[in-house]
């Protein structure tokens, strides 16, 4: 999926390829918010501990997801 993504923003690149580099896969990424929102499949060990639950809507359809925030961008996991 990283060669799929577009991101013209270096700070959010370099986000992006530290993640790739421990081996995590980025589903989607949305850098239009005042602080970017990555997606990924699984979180890291150290994320899970400071992690909150949100609810979040995607075509009509709310799941609940968790959110930590990590070198200021928003990260969301199943």
């Amino acid at each position: 999926m990283m060669g799929n993504l577009s991101v013209s923003d270096k700070k959010v690149m370099s986000k992006l390829n530290c993640l790739a580099r421990v081996g995590l896969k980025v589903v989607e990424c949305h850098v239009n918010f005042r602080r970017p929102v990555i997606e990924v499949e699984a979180p890291l060990q150290d994320w899970v501990k400071g992690a909150v639950e949100i609810t979040e809507t995607r075509n009509g359809i709310k799941r609940t997801v968790k959110m930590t925030i990590w070198h200021g961008a928003h990260i969301i996991w199943c």
